[in-house]
């Protein structure tokens, strides 16, 4: 019999099929929508799909690693992620982690008002000031009026949404113009994309999936969302959301070829509304305003019902809201910000903090008492070589340090939690 605090109250626990789509949700956001044309400009056509297929590949791994048995003992109290660190941390290890659990919504959110904003400018041409304040307002109000069962058929029908578009979209147009004539209009305007041989490819991939690994194991809403489903059916829902993104990223791709064919470009903002202008304009271009701001609100819904559970009252949880609001505005008024940019930034937590994350939640390590500081050392030095040389040195520094220091203090092992 479930307690009256379950994740599950509002439905019985999800099956494979319902796994799969509330992690979908989460993870397609506009950060994948609006940041590959990024990665695909600085480094070529494979290092844009490799981007898109980090997080593909980190919930495959994350589904090898999970330990069910484990895992099952407190799945319909909170998530396994809050219950771990509150078990086995203390002291400044936890106070530290702690803050950085509550640190990693203002990545998302920045991303999500970036791509707003992006939106706003070139679609709506409305002032980003007052677009980012409605669009704030409007997510407190979603926050209070929405149930957990509202935001999950809200997840249901972006995901339909968005699997009719992205399948739609590359089929139509190939069909009307050819894929030879995109292929070619490529190398004629963007040969460099299909350049390979650049040295810095292969470390930008193994930089990007160590980050994003870390981001995906250290994620509130991921675990957050991963209560709701049966426990027996959790490692086949993360395996298949990974297929699933995985095969997304090949219609992802074609949509970006599309953008490019015709012509040159400056940057992500122009791919995008290149993209919305060659396609034909109306329908499928309001079809794509409609599926990134989906995309916006389901993963900003989700990750806000998560930082709830971390509030043991509500009064806390709507300072927190109001004080992150006030960053994130802080943040746009004085800094000039890109999705890329945000990402690389917040990559020195996740890719630092990835090895700690292995030992917390899939060992029996006991967790050293400095662990804290190797984490905040391994961040400093990566920025710092960062700052000297370049980020993807600095982000490899980082990981080097911490998965070497980390390994030598945790070295005793710990009895098994017992079941509550």
């Amino acid at each position: 019999m479930l307690k009256k605090y379950s994740l599950l109250v509002p439905f019985a626990s999800l099956s494979t099929a319902a796994g799969v789509i509330i992690l979908l949700a989460r993870w397609i956001n506009g950060n994948l929508l609006l940041s590959s044309p990024s990665a695909l400009i600085s480094f070529g056509f494979m290092a844009g799909i490799c981007y898109t297929l980090a997080t593909a590949i980190s919930f495959i791994v994350l589904s090898s690693l999970l330990n069910k048995r484990n895992y099952k003992q407190n799945q319909h109290t909170q998530s396994f992620l809050l219950f771990t660190i509150q078990q086995k941390l203390s002291g400044m290890n936890l106070k530290v982690i702690r803050l950085f659990y509550l640190l990693t919504s203002i990545e998302l959110w920045l991303i999500q008002l970036i791509s707003i904003s992006v939106l706003s400018e070139i679609m709506l041409n409305i002032p980003i000031p007052i677009t980012l304040f409605l669009f704030l307002t409007g997510m407190l109000l979603l926050d209070r009026i929405m149930s957990v069962k509202s935001i999950l058929w809200l997840e249901i029908l972006f995901i339909i949404a968005l699997f009719s578009l992205l399948i739609f979209i590359p089929i139509y147009y190939f069909v009307q113009n050819g894929a030879s004539t995109v292929y070619e209009g490529i190398r004629l305007y963007h040969p460099y994309l299909f350049y390979f041989k650049n040295s810095e490819i292969l470390l930008f991939y193994v930089i990007i999936q160590l980050a994003v690994l870390g981001q995906v194991l250290f994620d509130k809403s991921t675990w957050y969302l991963i209560a709701f489903i049966k426990p027996k059916k959790i490692r086949r829902s993360l395996f298949s959301s990974g297929v699933i993104l995985a095969l997304l990223t090949l219609s992802f791709t074609a949509i970006l070829m599309i953008a490019l064919y015709s012509g040159s470009f400056g940057q992500f903002q122009v791919l995008i509304f290149t993209f919305l202008y060659e396609v034909q304009p109306g329908f499928l271009t309001f079809a794509f305003l409609v599926i990134v701001l989906l995309a916006v609100v389901t993963s900003l819904l989700v990750d806000m019902r998560a930082t709830k559970r971390f509030f043991m009252k509500k009064r806390p949880y709507y300072f927190y809201l109001i004080g992150l609001m006030v960053i994130l505005l802080t943040f746009f008024l004085s800094i000039d910000l890109t999705i890329l940019g945000v990402i690389y930034s917040f990559a020195f937590l996740h890719i630092t903090i990835l090895p700690f994350m292995l030992i917390l939640l899939f060992t029996n390590r006991r967790i050293h008492k400095h662990s804290w500081f190797v984490i905040l050392l391994s961040i400093l030095v990566g920025i710092g070589v960062a700052l000297s040389f370049n980020a993807l040195y600095g982000l490899a520094t980082s990981f080097m340090i911490s998965s070497i220091y980390q390994l030598m203090l945790q070295t005793d092992t710990i009895e098994k939690m017992p079941e509550p």
